[in-house]
């Protein structure tokens, strides 16, 4: 119960500080925004009248909007905190280092998640698909966000805490993080396009990719929060 009270008490800290700062997240909707309205001018006003192509382009834009607002949700999660020592104090009251890894895990999953109940409407209206999803879509599309947000943010905790003790950590945690989580944007991607096209998952694979990469990234990270957070 003392784990759970600590790691609920830095959840809090961490949402905290993420709403907190009004033009971080003004930055980071605008963003996720711009990327989604720069392909639908690119490839509109006239989409291909097939389902399927619209459905890849979709989840192609989906992906990359949220991957990039990712990354920089992720620069914030160490950067105030080893700037101003607050890390080092948390570390001094006790709480594990793990605790740590994991309440910013948690925090930014859920930041970005509910980034993501806003912008995918969004996307849905100017691809021209919003009206052929229907609410058991939308949660099975949300419910695969969901598990490659978690497998996102697990390993980019871990290198946004490695990349922010060093020069240039922001370029940084890019170029590591982007060919690691591969696995992740593949079978997200394939998976958001089948749910978009027909409603369901007709190929199992895609999915096992995305929660087999989740789940080893997650323990993998957890393993290693230790060290990272230390130095």
């Amino acid at each position: 119960m003392k784990a759970l009270r600590q790691i609920a008490a830095l959840i809090r800290k961490d949402l905290g500080l993420q709403f907190r700062s009004k033009e971080t997240l003004a930055l980071i909707f605008v963003f996720s925004v711009l990327v989604v309205l720069i392909f639908a001018f690119a490839f509109g006003p006239e989409f291909p009248t097939e389902k399927t192509e619209r459905g890849k382009l979709a989840a192609s834009v989906l992906w990359a909007a949220f991957v990039f607002a990712g990354i920089i949700t992720l620069n914030r999660s160490f950067a105030i905190e080893r700037s101003h020592g607050a890390l080092q104090g948390i570390r001094l009251t006790g709480v594990d280092a793990s605790y740590v890894y994991l309440s910013k895990v948690i925090s930014n999953v859920v930041f970005l998640f509910l980034l993501e109940i806003v912008i995918t409407p969004i996307a849905l209206q100017f691809f021209e698909l919003f009206d052929d999803v229907t609410v058991v879509t939308l949660l099975k599309l949300f419910g695969v966000l969901s598990i490659g947000t978690l497998g996102f943010c697990a390993v980019g905790v871990l290198l946004a805490g490695m990349s922010t003790s060093t020069n240039g950590g922001e370029s940084l945690l890019s170029v590591i993080l982007l060919p690691l989580v591969i696995p992740i944007i593949m079978g997200g991607t394939k998976c958001t396009v089948s749910i978009l096209v027909t409603g369901g998952l007709e190929d199992r694979f895609w999915l096992m990719m995305l929660v087999g990469s989740s789940l080893v990234f997650l323990a993998s990270a957890y393993l290693l929060a230790d060290a990272v957070i230390e130095e």
